[in-house]
């Protein structure tokens, strides 16, 4: 998965026209009419999310008071921010579709869809993320500037003079205003009759105070931050970060832990969104997000079900070839994951296996990228253990573009490196690193022409397809040729995401308890249980989210074969890797517009 990865920059970053007015006719086409609007749109965004500003490294000459600052997450913004984007999706309708240039018309229908969205889930309780990632809860045990502004502060804001370590204190400092403005913010929803599921406030809980009661210095906010300066011979930050933390952090930690606690009570162990006001229609609306189609969940869940058996009849062929042929297919997975071949020790020298193991993954199949790509970045990723703060809730690994200039980082959730198989080792690290996330983050950063607004926005469906869909070309690169086993992963990979889009819709639609979710995900898909109740937790609080991969990928698949069937001879599935990848993040149905017109249909 991307963080949020990509600067998840919760409430009142997602409004990509944030402060928007309807603007004066440019002179000219109407090309540059919405050039200028989009283009001044995204330039007023920037200036309203300091954070999307490092991210992008914006934060300089002009901008550079940015480089202090983090984003307004008052209820207040909240509000200024719904505001601007109906402004915003007045100002775009003025514009004539029918008088743009092709290119033009992509980019109209790619801002159409994200006001659309913008302007539904805004009016709603919780938040949505610069992804259109909506979630019901304003933090939880995923999200919120306790769970990602630690890892941005201290591993991603710049250090490179004396300034930047004056706006590093600066940010530390304003952490605490951050975390008050959520806790604001919860309380509001609260109510509204929106509280956290009971086993999510519980490990919520447990996770802003294990935040608040570590050594502040070996925290995420801090140590890579002093060990950067050190480098760069700025000094030794950890003294005064410490009491920063202390005075302005460690407060505002313990009065978003109170909040929470005061919801215990009262909690309930309902997991889905159903439960809450409107909450059939804010399920249909985070599909919508998350998968850039209009799909009624029932559907859905018939068609995961559907994929979910093919799958698992295919993995059963797979699994009899090597001689594992007894039992369920699910069975035959658990017997997999306690293969002593293929597990590591549950200590240090266990996640230096792993580590060892994805980088010579990594390796591999970057050698092989120019069989199936004409655009291929000379950019780095580094292989690390993700912060031990978030281990706890957080998924098998994550992939964050790093700082500025910088390699990539995927990050590895070692905190019990023996339920990390090493034979689905190779899948994961396609998926996160190279051809994945870090190769499409890559490809895009080197898409001079993209405007600024078309870099400015993402979708789930694009970017997590296409990850899990670069599993899938990584086998077809070959390799797995010398590595059944490894195969055996890939497919293992696709059936697990059929199987999330099941266990989404059961969840929030068809109303299946956490116990029931989790149970499917060890029962039908083979996995483990503690990572399967990570897995259902996180479902709980990105309804739609998880469905996003299989239904992305099931369209690039589509996609890349209509092309071939019209295209015939003509068609060089490198060229069709570039389109897609230097097209930029798209809504599916646009991608597809584009596809077709490449390959004239």
């Amino acid at each position: 998965m991307i963080t949020r990865r990509t600067l998840l920059v919760s409430g009142t970053a997602a409004a990509l026209a944030v402060a928007a007015r309807p603007a004066v006719a440019a002179p000219g086409s109407e090309d540059d009419r919405l050039r200028n609007l989009l283009q001044r749109h995204a330039e007023l965004f920037v200036i309203r999310s300091p954070e999307e500003a490092t991210g992008l490294g914006l934060d300089v000459g002009s901008r550079q008071f940015l480089r202090e600052r983090l984003d307004d997450r008052s209820i207040q913004a909240r509000e200024r921010d719904l505001a601007a984007v109906r402004e915003a999706r007045t100002a775009l309708r003025a514009i004539d579709r029918a008088r743009l240039s092709a290119p033009a018309a992509l980019d109209f229908d790619v801002a159409a869809f994200v006001y659309d969205v913008l302007g539904d889930q805004l009016g709603r309780y919780g938040y949505v993320d610069s992804n259109l990632r909506p979630s019901p809860y304003v933090a939880n045990q995923m999200n919120g500037a306790y769970y990602w502004l630690p890892d941005f502060i201290g591993s991603r804001h710049p250090l490179e003079t004396p300034a930047d370590v004056n706006a590093y204190f600066a940010r530390l400092e304003a952490l605490g205003t951050a975390i008050d403005q959520e806790t604001a913010r919860i309380r509001l929803d609260a109510s509204r009759g929106v509280t956290l599921p009971g086993f999510i406030n519980a490990k919520t809980v447990a996770q802003l105070t294990r935040l608040r009661d570590g050594p502040p210095s070996e925290s995420a906010l801090i140590r890579p931050a002093a060990e950067r300066a050190a480098a760069r011979g700025l000094g030794d930050l950890t003294g005064r970060a410490t009491d920063l933390f202390r005075t302005a952090v460690a407060p505002a930690l313990t009065r978003q832990i109170d909040a929470l606690l005061e919801q215990r009570p009262a909690a309930v162990d309902t997991a889905g969104v159903w439960r809450l006001p409107e909450g059939e229609a804010y399920y249909r609306s985070a599909l919508r997000s998350n998968t850039t189609a209009s799909i009624d969940p029932s559907e859905l869940h018939r068609r995961g079900l559907d994929q979910f058996e093919s799958l698992a009849s295919r993995l059963d062929v797979l699994l009899a070839g090597q001689g594992l042929a007894s039992g369920s297919v699910s069975d035959r997975i658990k017997a997999l994951n306690q293969d002593a071949r293929y597990r590591v020790s549950s200590d240090d020298a266990g996640r230096e296996r792993l580590i060892a193991a994805a980088r010579a993954h990594i390796a591999e199949v970057s050698r092989r990228l120019p069989q199936a790509f004409g655009t291929i970045p000379d950019r780095p990723v580094i292989v690390r253990r993700m912060p031990l703060t978030i281990e706890d809730s957080s998924p098998g690994a994550f992939y964050n573009p790093g700082a500025p200039g910088g390699p990539g980082i995927y990050s590895l959730n070692l905190k019990r490196p023996e339920d990390l198989s090493l034979w689905r080792l190779p899948t994961l690290t396609h998926h996160e690193s190279i051809p994945g996330h870090h190769f499409q983050h890559s490809v895009l950063k080197e898409a001079a022409e993209l405007s600024l607004f078309r870099q400015l926005v993402r979708f789930s469906a694009y970017t997590e397809g296409w990850a899990l869909y670069a599993e899938q070309v990584a086998g077809e690169l070959g390799v797995y040729d010398d590595n059944p086993i490894g195969r055996i992963g890939l497919l293992q990979s696709q059936i697990f995401r059929a199987a999330r889009i099941v266990v989404d819709t059961g969840i929030h639609h068809e109303r299946w308890t956490r116990e029931q979710a989790v149970g499917w995900m060890v029962d039908r898909a083979g996995e483990p249980r503690v990572a399967s109740e990570r897995e259902i937790d996180r479902y709980c609080v990105y309804p739609g989210q998880a469905c996003s991969f299989m239904v992305g990928a099931n369209q690039i698949v589509e996609m890349r074969e209509g092309a071939r069937s019209r295209m015939g001879s003509r068609f060089d599935v490198r060229d069709f890797h570039d389109l897609v990848l230097t097209s930029g993040p798209l809504p599916m149905e646009v991608l597809g517009g584009a596809v077709g017109a490449w390959s004239g249909a």
